[in-house]
């Protein structure tokens, strides 16, 4: 696969088979995704990857999050990275309209028990969709600089995913509970904890895998 199918073909997968991605793997993948750009070649980036055990027991504590948590919330958080502000006017649309999407498909007309089935999915994506393994993407710099090379190390660590037919879904949410990856993983304090990717080999039979993706026209985006 090229790179321009690789952009194209990426998405967030949200239901994975159970395999587990065999450590040469994930060593690889992050062997050539430490080529990514940063600013002043600093490489600020750090990668704790998890597996089996330590996954579970990571997971078994956000998911404990989950049952005082309305997926909305934030003010009982405390992240490394303060979240931003509300979507503005012009951004909002687009969120909504991918939340549509999904809800359709997770909470169809006539679901029942809508609000246990709201709280298994926020224990699914917690438990960073039932991936065999997670990444997560540290900073040793906290500076907008740094941060933005965080998010291109990330972006390639999906797109050479691929390569290896994994899948990938880039998640904000775990790390809103910064204090259980340092006392689980021995982060230190002075590191910054700022996102996460679930990893594994897609299920596509999911439909929450497969739904068409809404792209904003080019010449809204760009000026010439």
């Amino acid at each position: 696969m090229d790179v321009i199918g690789a952009i194209r073909t990426r998405r967030s997968i949200r239901v994975f088979k159970p395999d587990p991605i065999p450590k040469k793997v994930l060593q690889d993948l992050l062997d050539v995704s430490r080529w990514a750009p940063s600013g002043g070649n600093v490489q600020p980036w750090h990668f704790d990857v998890l597996a089996g055990e330590l996954l579970a027991k990571v997971t078994a504590r956000l998911v404990e999050k989950a049952k005082t948590w309305d997926g909305h919330d934030y003010m009982d958080t405390k992240p490394d990275l303060p979240r931003t502000g509300p979507y503005s006017k012009l951004l909002m649309p687009r969120r909504q309209s991918l939340k549509a999407l999904q809800d359709a498909i997770r909470y169809p007309p006539g679901t029942k028990n809508l609000e246990a089935k709201q709280l298994e999915h926020r224990e699914h994506m917690l438990r960073f969709f039932d991936a065999p393994s997670a990444i997560i993407v540290c900073s040793d710099d906290r500076g907008p600089t740094s941060i933005v090379s965080i998010g291109a190390v990330t972006q390639t660590i999906c797109l050479a995913a691929l390569t290896y037919g994994l899948g990938t879904c880039i998640m904000g949410i775990p790390v809103l509970w910064p204090e259980i990856f340092r006392e689980l993983l021995n982060i230190p304090k002075d590191r910054a904890i700022v996102t996460s990717i679930a990893i594994g080999y897609p299920d596509l039979r999911a439909p929450i895998n497969t739904f068409p993706r809404p792209r904003e026209p080019l010449d809204n985006l760009i000026e010439w």
